[in-house]
């Protein structure tokens, strides 16, 4: 066991004062890359820590560059923390520290599959990817042992527990909306504000009948999802479903983008 006595403690580990960013640089251009930073910057204001302009400029350089030297598809996930400081919960630290973390983009399966679960939580709104909500996460999921869970709460379909989900049902896409408990994901909200996803309540009776289902993040971007153990269909659901299509075909016009 290794023993390390400090005199400073980096306040992101001592109180989860940190934020972060997950996302994946293709050829050296990285999808909505304004949304993330703005989605940081505006988890890291409740705390408090305010980032001057020109760091998004600066910070997105080191990015490029660290995911370079790893390949041109990297997997690279960006945290602030509030920095190291001497003990205290309101000891300010003289200035925060960024971390950037890269590895090659590894593909998964061409199909999810997810298992139902109950969020054992109160919900709260979730305005950026907190460091602290993930540690919650970690309890739901009893550790890091399946994280291909989707999450419901009340009869509400929520999320997985790294993705947002989508259904097509009567003939239109939708999301659960981030009102409560529901991270605002970049891949979401660009097939929101295109107008071909509707943010609306999804009952979990939905995975019965919905003729196809995906999951969306930046990091797969938009991947189908073949079956949820412990739902029973009557029909499986449509992997290749035309309308999944819609989706594919508008996100991948945009930079930064690359699918399968």
């Amino acid at each position: 066991m290794k023993i390390i006595t400090v005199e400073q403690m980096d306040r992101g580990l001592a109180y989860a004062e940190a934020c972060f960013e997950t996302f994946r640089v293709i050829d050296g251009q990285i999808f909505d890359w304004s949304g993330h930073w703005r989605r940081l910057a505006l988890g890291l204001s409740e705390f408090g820590l305010l980032l001057s302009p020109g760091h998004d400029e600066e910070v997105l350089f080191a990015c490029l560059r660290e995911a370079a030297k790893v390949g041109d598809d990297t997997l690279v996930r960006l945290t602030i923390s509030g920095g190291e400081s001497r003990w205290g919960l309101t000891r300010r630290a003289d200035e925060p520290i960024v971390y950037i973390q890269s590895v090659a983009y590894a593909a998964s399966q061409p199909a999810e599959f997810l298992r139902l679960a109950t969020w054992p939580f109160a919900l709260q709104k979730k305005t950026a990817k907190f460091v602290a909500d993930y540690a919650d996460t970690l309890r739901a999921l009893h550790g890091p042992v399946d994280a291909h869970v989707l999450f419901e709460q009340g009869g509400l379909l929520l999320a997985t527990a790294s993705a947002n989900i989508l259904l097509y049902r009567d003939c239109s896409w939708c999301t659960p909306p981030d009102t409560v408990g529901v991270l605002p994901g970049r891949v979401r909200n660009f097939l929101i504000r295109h107008k071909l996803v509707r943010e609306m309540p999804c009952p979990v009776d939905w995975l019965q009948d919905c003729e196809t289902m995906a999951v969306c993040n930046s990091g797969l971007f938009i991947q189908p999802v073949a079956w949820v153990e412990g739902v029973e269909r009557g029909e499986p659901m449509v992997m290749r479903h035309r309308m999944l299509r819609t989706l594919t075909d508008a996100l991948g016009a945009a930079e930064g983008v690359r699918l399968r």
